[in-house]
């Protein structure tokens, strides 16, 4: 690993070279206006004209607070949970309408892209390692069933953008509870054509729980360049590199009475995860005489180790794709004619005390084909509709022959339409739709069977989703209020539901049907006040219609979730108080096992600081659970021997400095 640690730290050193320019001071993430052009419906729209519910978090610069999750991040998006466990090992889980719970690590159902470039796989799988929560500048999220735009996935959309930061150079630290220690500098290289800025970071913790300590070390760089008169090309690379320890989960008991232990079984086989993740890719905008044609192309290479008590799992991976589109657009007609191309191969080898128990190359390919039409209908009211063709081949060499040649192939394909329409009444748009997912397993879900011989597994089919909903958004300017309302109903078929055998393995099967329903209200108040309260709120019912019982809630969901803050801003002080709250959810799907609700409540506050010779020095920090409330951050679900706990860490102090010139 000594080379590419090498490299990071070569291009973070390079920040050193850019010419000084003045600093300007950050903003911490703030509630953005209903006219803001939103990019994942891959259309030229605005929150105003959009037909579907969707949210966007802006902030400028790197944010006056640690940023260590995505969960603060995505704080305040209604119907958006990010359950951070504590420890590196699984990542963070995403979830979306109550889409993404049987994640056992990584994110599921839930497309995502960096500055423009999937992060998603082929399979539908998506690794949030690569993004540095502290820069990211931007945050938009497409609620519900959104396969029309990006295809393979049954929760939505989330778009993140870098930061773009003012400052010629920035360094920041931070220091905290249980071992904290990040470093992270900035760097802004404009040149006659365009603009550049890259990163570096690196953070290292002891952890809270046993056995959860670990480093990362990520960088990046984005850039963007005029290459024409009407074009402008858009590059971007990050890279990754990780080592952490896996504390595992805890039955209840164990949970309650030592929240900070490790699984005995995690600690014996040391149990940790070591990666090596880059990522690459430029995207093209250019106008032509029948619209704005969009171009990208892209490419990841990933490694894994990764020891488990029942194996150690290696996996050496490429993956690259390609997509583009056409927008046409005018006053009363326009329309989008898009393609998506990725492959994926996977050289997997696991190994039990040194014998090899499975070998196999993994390779999936897709194509993608859409187009969306949206049109006015008199003077207000627009309609949009479309259709998303998607083909998703997987195969599977066996290189392992001891219980004979597992290879096989399987192909998966749907046709998922969607139509929506959008009323803008003044200060406030009405909008309802109709709309499809289609969403595979994962190759990990497809090669991990209960009887263990390797090979795909036969019986495991992709899940199907079809949601209706309606809602509206805008402000009141007279209160200075700024609201998201939204309501819906999911009805999911062939359910993919992961479970564990006494060793922690998974698998996977398709559990019947299930239906999602519920409420999501969000709320920015008043605007432009030196004290602003932004609440959002979700209330659902997600349950099973069949198999493993009518009427049994889906596991790993809370049916009541949200975030409430109070800001105040002035002069150069700023302080937060949020606190976020969910009901009880179930850790299995027969319901036998529940999580308790909590209440969490954490405490930011920063200065904008003092200039000693052009140099800008901005303190900040924060103090997380401050009650110190004892709850589960994340559910391992219907895992083997009621270990199903991932105690949430307890209370702990952060103080940082950012130095900028």
């Amino acid at each position: 690993m000594r080379r590419p640690v090498s490299q990071l730290l070569v291009l973070g050193l390079t920040a050193t070279i850019a010419a000084a320019q003045p600093a300007v001071d950050d903003t911490l993430i703030t509630a953005t206006l209903p006219l803001v052009e939103v990019q994942a419906t891959r259309a030229t729209e605005t929150e105003a004209t959009a037909t579907r519910s969707l949210s966007v978090n802006v902030r400028d610069g790197i944010a006056l607070d640690p940023g260590l999750s995505l969960q603060r991040t995505l704080r305040g998006m209604p119907g958006v949970q990010m359950h951070d466990r504590g420890h590196y090992a699984l990542g963070e889980r995403l979830l979306i309408r109550g889409m993404g719970f049987r994640s056992a690590f990584g994110v599921r159902g839930v497309q995502v892209l960096l500055d423009g470039i999937p992060l998603t796989l082929a399979d539908g799988q998506s690794m949030l390692d690569i993004v540095e929560p502290a820069a990211v500048a931007r945050a938009e999220v497409l609620r519900g069933p959104s396969s029309l735009f990006w295809g393979n996935g049954s929760g939505g959309v989330l778009l993140l953008n870098s930061v773009r930061d003012t400052a010629a150079v920035r360094i920041r630290g931070v220091a905290g509870g249980y071992g904290l220690q990040q470093f992270m500098g900035t760097v802004r290289i404009p040149a006659s054509s365009g603009l550049m800025h890259a990163y570096v970071s690196r953070v290292q913790r002891r952890g809270w729980r046993m056995h959860s300590d670990g480093t990362f070390l990520r960088t990046g760089l984005q850039g963007q360049y005029d290459v024409g008169r009407s074009a402008a090309l858009t590059v971007m690379g990050a890279a990754a590199i990780q080592d952490v320890r896996a504390p595992g989960s805890l039955t209840r008991k164990q949970a309650a009475s030592s929240p900070r232990m490790a699984n005995s079984r995690y600690v014996a086989t040391d149990a940790r995860k070591e990666t090596t993740h880059i990522q690459a890719g430029s995207t093209l905008r250019a106008g032509t005489p029948l619209g704005l044609l969009t171009v990208a192309a892209y490419g990841i290479s990933r490694s894994l180790h990764n020891p488990l008590p029942f194996a150690t799992i290696n996996l050496d991976r490429l993956a690259a794709g390609t997509y583009g589109q056409l927008h046409h657009g005018r006053s009363r007609l326009s329309w989008t004619l898009g393609w998506d191309t990725r492959m994926q191969r996977d050289n997997r080898r696991n190994t039990d005390g040194g014998a090899v128990v499975l070998e196999q190359n993994e390779r999936v390919r897709s194509l993608s084909l859409s187009g969306i039409v949206n049109m006015a209908v008199g003077p207000r009211l627009r309609v949009t509709a479309g259709a998303r063709f998607d083909a998703i081949g997987f195969r599977m060499e066996d290189q392992h022959l001891a219980n004979g040649d597992q290879s096989g192939r399987r192909t998966m394909s749907a046709i998922s339409p969607s139509a929506g329409i959008a009323y803008p009444a003044r200060n406030v748009t009405f909008y309802a739709n109709v709309s499809t997912a289609f969403e595979t397993p994962t190759t990990t879900e497809l090669v991990n069977r209960p009887d263990t011989d390797g090979g795909l597994h036969p019986d495991l089919g992709p899940q199907r989703t079809r949601g209706l909903e309606a809602g509206l958004r805008g402000h009141m300017p007279r209160w200075r209020l700024h609201m998201d309302v939204a309501l819906y109903f999911m009805r999911i078929h062939d359910r993919l539901l992961p479970q564990e055998d006494a060793e922690g393995r998974s698998w996977y099967t398709n559990r019947g049907r299930n239906e999602h329903r519920g409420i999501e209200v969000a709320l920015h108040w008043p605007s432009g006040r030196p004290i602003q309260l932004h609440a959002a709120v979700a209330a659902g019912r997600y349950v099973f219609l069949n198999d493993p019982g009518r009427g049994l809630h889906v596991p790993g969901v809370p049916n009541r979730q949200g975030y409430v803050g109070l800001r105040y801003m002035k002069r150069k002080l700023r302080v937060e108080v949020a606190a976020d709250f969910a009901s009880k959810s179930w850790a299995d799907s027969y319901n036998k096992a529940e999580s308790e609700g909590h209440w969490a409540l954490d405490l930011y506050a920063a200065h904008n600081g003092f200039t000693v010779r052009d140099v800008a020095i901005q303190p900040f920090l924060s103090v997380t659970n401050v009650l110190d409330a004892a709850y589960s951050a994340s559910l391992i679900i219907n895992a083997f021997g009621d270990r199903y706990f991932e105690p949430a860490p307890g209370r702990a102090l952060h103080a940082g400095l950012s130095m900028a010139l």
